[in-house]
This record gives structure tokens, sequence and C-alpha cells, in this order.
């Protein structure tokens, strides 16, 4: 495990003097460069090694700057960029080369003078530091593009920091691992020896934006990243692997490989696994295989995150492969067949499946999200803006999915709001600013089942700009999302030092409106004995697997690198995940066996 450092270090560092050599050479200017039309990079599309495997060569992704763009260019394809520095740095994401075992920075890419790329060698060398600093801050902001782009999510996507820039670490340090830290603010990811070659874990596709999945998810849901219960836990994971599954399925080249001659059933071997090279590394397979299908039966009893977001990974990649399949037979039906409509029908099915799996990402509580809550998202999301007659084959599909496992989306239980229960009501005038919500959510309490005691705070208003695949704009949405946190005493055997602590339970809702005044979705988050229950069960596990450790003084530090620290105050309960032991009990290493 490479030495961490704290943020207030890792942005100091991100000023100082770059050092190849460990004399300290003068860092280049900062001076921002423009974005030409045909700004280019190179980027691998999976990992070195199973390009390799496959025979692919580094993708060139094009950059277009927003005055240069047309209504017909495709901005998950090309990224929005007008200005870059070195680093690269731009208006997003800023790459910071320290490693933290060396105590290095090394010196960053400087951006070509007349804006059409970056200084790198002709031939894409593995070896190199700056084409790994350019293939990470490519990956990451083209899968950003995807992300916010109409179709999907249709708004900026926040950082949980609080900065308006996401830091990477390229090589940030020695060790088997890479991770996403709200403190610092970055992705940090580090290098090993491996059994044949030196692995670096900037190079692998899947790593990178399973990182950014967690990233994108603190910023949009920070609230997840409590400690709670597993399948919150095991949600963060899935996000981050999903993410990982279609990231690459804009790629032609390696779409034309994973469908090779237009099979009727797609494989997972290029599509479904995730970080191939690190475990072979290691002397295993793949980290983790999406075409594996669990149930919520066989998860009783278990509480390893890894486990718990195999059953969501599964859905996406099984919807996926329906989809393809589907997509297919209507090109056959067309006398469109071979090899390029099979690429079309992956494109397609990547980009069908993306939207329903993550668009419901606004309509999920704003906490301690269970795998029915989201079920319930994925599929009123979608009917609200997909409303017909083949649209509710697929949907109809998806429930299957979730039900086969065990994850029934039945809205029996929930709270079901109306226009005229909360009438009288402008939305223009209670989204204005979190005081206009707050006071509207106050006055509606009884009939959206806010208890009259409990102090509510809005936790974020925002609006979304969304589109059909068609390109049709439906009225945008306003989503408000709040909290309030209750107590819940750690009673009972198996907690430790920790029994008769009280640590605290998020409840809060999210309520989705159109501009129009109409209620589109609301869902909230009360406490119950069945969230109690499984709140406890959780951190019972984790203290009787020695998973939590008392916090020490300084940044990030936790009594025996213990995945989680707990401070306590006056009786009250902490518990914080240490980014860097996310991945089991140290490293992406334990995602190989959960």
């Amino acid at each position: 495990m490479a030495r961490r450092s704290g943020a207030a270090a890792v942005r100091r560092r991100a000023g100082r003097r770059a050092d190849t050599s460990g004399d300290g050479a003068d860092a280049p200017s900062l001076e921002r460069t423009e974005v030409g039309s045909e700004f280019r990079v190179p980027v691998i599309s999976r990992d070195p090694l199973v390009d390799e495997q496959h025979g692919l060569d580094p993708v060139q992704v094009q950059f277009l700057p927003r005055r240069h763009r047309t209504q017909d260019d495709d901005v998950t394809a090309r990224p929005d960029e007008e200005f870059v520095a070195p680093g690269p740095t731009s208006s997003r994401v800023a790459v910071v080369d320290y490693d933290s075992s060396q105590d290095t920075v090394y010196a960053p890419v400087e951006p070509l003078k007349d804006g059409t790329g970056f200084k790198l060698r002709k031939k894409v060398d593995l070896a190199d530091f700056h084409f790994h600093q350019v293939n990470v801050w490519a990956i990451v902001n083209r899968t950003l593009a995807q992300l916010e782009h109409p179709r999907l999510l249709g708004r900026p996507i926040p950082w949980a920091s609080g900065q308006g820039r996401l830091l990477i670490l390229p090589h940030a340090g020695y060790g088997e691992n890479a991770f996403y830290s709200r403190t610092t603010g970055g992705l940090h990811f580090l290098y090993f020896q491996g059994r044949e070659r030196k692995v670096f874990t900037c190079l692998s596709h899947d790593i990178v934006t399973h990182e950014l999945g967690h990233a994108v998810l603190d910023g949009l849901k920070p609230y997840y990243n409590d400690v709670s219960t597993v399948e919150a836990a095991g949600f963060h994971e899935y996000f981050g692997d999903a993410l990982a599954i279609t990231s690459s399925l804009t790629f032609r080249d390696f779409l034309a490989r994973a469908v090779g001659d237009a099979p009727a059933r797609l494989d997972d071997a290029l599509v479904g696994r995730i970080g191939v090279e690190f475990g072979v590394a290691q002397g295993r397979g793949p980290l983790r295989v999406a075409s594996e299908r669990t149930t919520m039966s066989e998860l009783e009893g278990t509480f390893e995150e890894h486990h718990y977001s195999k059953l969501l990974s599964n859905v996406f990649f099984e919807l996926l492969r329906w989809l393809y399949v589907r997509k297919l037979g209507e090109a056959r039906g067309r006398n469109r067949t071979g090899g390029q409509a099979a690429v079309t029908a992956l494109v397609n099915a990547a980009a069908q499946t993306s939207r329903m799996m993550f668009r419901a990402i606004d309509y999920c509580p704003p906490v301690d999200v269970t795998y029915v809550d989201y079920a319930r998202a994925v599929l009123h999301a979608d009917r609200v803006a997909y409303p017909g007659r083949e649209e509710a084959e697929v949907q109809a599909k998806v429930e299957e999915l979730f039900v086969e496992r065990g994850v029934t989306p039945s809205r029996a239980g929930e709270t079901v709001l109306r226009n005229r229960d909360i009438a009288p009501y402008d939305v223009e005038r209670l989204s204005a600013s979190p005081e206009a919500a707050y006071r509207f959510l106050d006055s509606k309490r009884e009939a959206l089942g806010i208890p009259a005691d409990v102090n509510l705070q809005v936790h974020r208003v925002y609006r979304t700009r969304k589109a059909t695949a068609s390109g049709f704009y439906p009225p945008r949405e306003v989503v408000i999302e709040f909290v309030w946190t209750d107590e819940v005493a750690l009673t009972g055997e198996g907690f430790g030092a920790l029994a008769g602590k009280h640590m605290p339970m998020r409840c809060g809702g999210t309520i989705v409106f159109d501009q129009n005044d109409n209620v589109l979705h609301y869902m909230l988050k009360r406490r119950t004995p069945k969230r109690e229950e499984a709140m406890l069960a959780y951190v019972a596990y984790l203290a009787a697997r020695r998973r939590i450790g008392l916090a020490e003084q300084g940044f990030g530090a936790t009594t025996g690198g213990r995945p989680v620290a707990a401070s306590v105050d006056g009786g009250r309960l902490a518990l914080t995940r240490d980014p860097a032991l996310r991945h089991g009990e140290g490293s992406w290493r334990e995602c190989a066996h959960g």
C-alpha cells in the first residue's frame, strides 16, 4: 500500500516543481491552450492485456470545442472542451502526477501549441508516463460526457469534495490498489509488479471507470457513502462495475471484436469481464464476471458488498444481452446482416441499458438505497420518459430480471403523492432556492409523511434537461432531495467496544416535479424496524470481522489499517470508510474473491 497523503498535501504537491530525475525540474507553464477542431488523443479501450490478446490498438478520441459543436454532434463520442493545460488539466479534471511512494511529482504532459493534442510519442508507448496521464484524463472526460448527455442524466455532475475539478493521480504509489477519495477529491491509481510485467492501474479502462463511478455516485448521492447497510455498500460497487461494462461500448473497433461475426447471443468474454489484466497478474481470472447470476435468497446472511454488487451487475448485463438480441433481430428483419449490423445493435443496446439503469439515480432516495428502491426507480423513471407500448415490453423485461433475482419492485407500502395532496404550490417558486424548498416541505409535512418533530434539511435542489433517443425533449424535471437524522442504539451482542453507543440513521426523500407543476415521482425513507435491523446486522458484522478500528489522529488513519474508522463523541458513534481500503481488506486484489 502506497503512503497516502491528505487532501492539503496532494493539492500542495500539485503546485510543486515536477521531478523526473530526482533533481527537480522547473514545471512548465500552466497557461491554457485553446482546443482545436481536430483535437485527438489515444486511449486504451479495455486494458493492455485484453487489447494485446485481441489485437486492439489504442483508440483515438476526439474532443470538440463547444463553439464548433452542432446539434448533430454526438457528445458521448466527442467530449466538450475549450481549453487544456499541462497535466492534462481541463475544466472538470486535473491530472496531478504525484507518487507518494517516491515523494515525487512527475513532469506533466504539455498540449501542442496548435491545439490538436498533446506532446506524445508518435507510437503509443505503454511505459510512457505522459501517455498514462493522457489516457486516464481522456477516459474520465469521455465517460463524464456520456453520463451528462441529455439521453442520460441531462445535467452536470457535482463533485462531493466541493471542488470544481476532480483530481487524478495516475501513479499515486506502489500497491495492488486504486481508489477514490472524497477527502482528496481525487482518483488514486497505484502500480505494482505482476507475474510477468509491471501493472499500471491507470491503463485499465475498467479500473479507471469503476473508480470514476465511485466519484460520480458520491457527487450525486453523497449519503450513499455512509456506513449503513450492505445493500447501500453493494450499490456503490455495482454502479462502478456497470459504468465499466458500458464505457468501452462506443468504440467501434472494440465493438467489432465483441460481436465477431454477429452471434445470436452476446458473449461475456469481452463485454462482461472486469479487471482482466489485474486478476491475471495475480494468477487468477477477471476480478468480476457480470454474467454470474445470484439472488437475494442466496445472499441471505452474507454481508460482503462485492457479493451484493454482483446481483445488480448481472441484471445490467442480462438486460444488455437481451436488448442486443432484440435489436439484432430487428436489423435482420430489415434485411441488415453481418458485422456492421451487430455493432449497431450492440451500440443501441448499450445506450438503452445505460439510459434505463443510470437515469434512475435521480429517482432514488438520497439515503440508504435498497435494491427494491432502485428497481422501483428504474421502472418509474423510464415509464415517465417512455410511456409507449414498445418501451413497455422492455420495462416488463427489466421487471422480470429483478423479480427473478428476488427483488420485487412492487409499490406496496410506498407513499403515493398526487398533485392534489400538496396543492396549492408553484414549482418555479418552491425550487428557487433551498430555503424556498424547505418552506414548502415544512408546510406539507403531513401529506409528505415527514414527522413533525424532525429537523429537516434540504440537501439539494436541481433541474435536469433530458431527451429521448429520438431527440424529443420532454418537460424539464425539478428534483428536491431532503434529509433528517435519527439515532440508533447499538444494543445486543456482537458490537464489542461499540456496544451502547448511538449512531446516526439518515432518513429523507426525493420528490420530482415537471416544469408544468406535476408530481412525477416521490420516494420517502423513514425509520422502520426493518431498516434498523439491517443497519444493526451490518455494523455487527463489521465489528465481528474486525473491519472497524478506532480512529487515530491525522488524515484518514485507522487503527490497524481497518476499512472503517470509528470515532466517538459523547456516546455518539460516527463510522467512516477509509477509501484506500474500500475494496475488501486492502486493495482491488480482494475483489477477486469478494
